[in-house]
């Protein structure tokens, strides 16, 4: 189709026909865009709508000063890049705790940029620290076990949880402080242990339960509970939290008896040495 004198595309409008032909030997037309500049513009480009300006339409950027996004106020334009394959605009911005960035546009406005990264290290300071909430605490230990039983073959319990299908639900799975919340809002406290009502269920919210030590026992004929500095766990979350294999603490639990496993246990958390564990029984004998 032949392009006529006065056709518009896009901003341009074509005035005449170049007399010169670029390097290919394409034709090409004069244009004028409505912001005033003159172009010249190969016949291709104008069919398939790859040049509607002069250039005005990518350089105009809209003006975002003074919005918000998460804690970055927009101060004012900082620069744009364009690249070979890619163009970005960027901001200067004032974060909430008052520290001044520059974020491209792209950033802001997904939502992948949301301070100056201030909000990533509350955010791991909450999860951390907030109430207690590390992973030194007997809570996070029940947490850690629990998925590792269900998820980690090599653990020696795995053929009791996921071996069997048992599973910990995505929302417990994928955030400790939504299973710390839950277990906080349903009376956990140091001497209780976390029960599935249907032991053939998964660990979610609707299955689960806090009871005593002793309960629990009395419905799992397989589970030791060891008692150490007014915390009561089982076995396998002792072994989680000492980093020693089930399989160790039940045979010392068997050989040497109850009172010599929590005072070892003791010595672990003291020294941050398991070594005592694998010590033999005459030095069990005078520990």
């Amino acid at each position: 189709m032949e392009i006529r004198i006065g056709e518009r595309f896009g901003k341009l409008t074509v005035v005449s026909k170049d007399e010169n032909k670029d390097k290919g030997g394409c034709i090409k037309w004069i244009c004028k865009c409505d912001c005033g500049n003159i172009v010249s513009v190969r016949s291709g480009y104008l069919r398939n709508g790859t040049t509607k300006s002069c250039g005005c339409i990518r350089r105009k950027v809209k003006d975002i000063s003074g919005e918000k996004f998460g804690r970055l106020t927009v101060l004012d334009f900082h620069h744009k890049y364009t690249g070979q394959n890619s163009h970005a605009t960027y901001w200067h911005c004032k974060c909430d705790c008052g520290k001044e960035v520059v974020v491209s546009q792209g950033n802001l406005h997904s939502g992948k940029v949301r301070s100056c990264g201030c909000m990533n290290v509350d955010r791991r300071k909450e999860a951390n620290t907030t109430h207690g909430k590390s992973k030194k605490t007997r809570i996070y230990t029940i947490w850690a076990g629990m998925k590792d039983r269900c998820c980690n073959p090599k653990n020696n319990s795995y053929r009791y949880y996921g071996g069997k299908g048992v599973l910990v639900c995505p929302e417990w799975s994928n955030d400790f402080l939504l299973f710390y919340n839950w277990s906080m809002k349903n009376g956990y406290n140091d001497n209780m242990s976390i029960d599935r009502i249907d032991s053939s269920k998964n660990y979610e919210p609707s299955n689960c339960r806090w009871i005593t030590c002793n309960e629990n026992s009395a419905r799992t004929c397989r589970t030791i509970f060891i008692t150490v500095d007014n915390s009561c766990l089982s076995i396998n979350d002792w072994a989680s939290c000492i980093k020693v294999s089930d399989t160790t603490l039940t045979s010392r639990y068997k050989e040497f008896g109850k009172e010599w496993l929590e005072e070892s246990i003791g010595k672990v958390l003291e020294s941050h040495d398991n070594s005592i564990l694998y010590k033999n029984k005459r030095y069990a004998s005078s520990i």
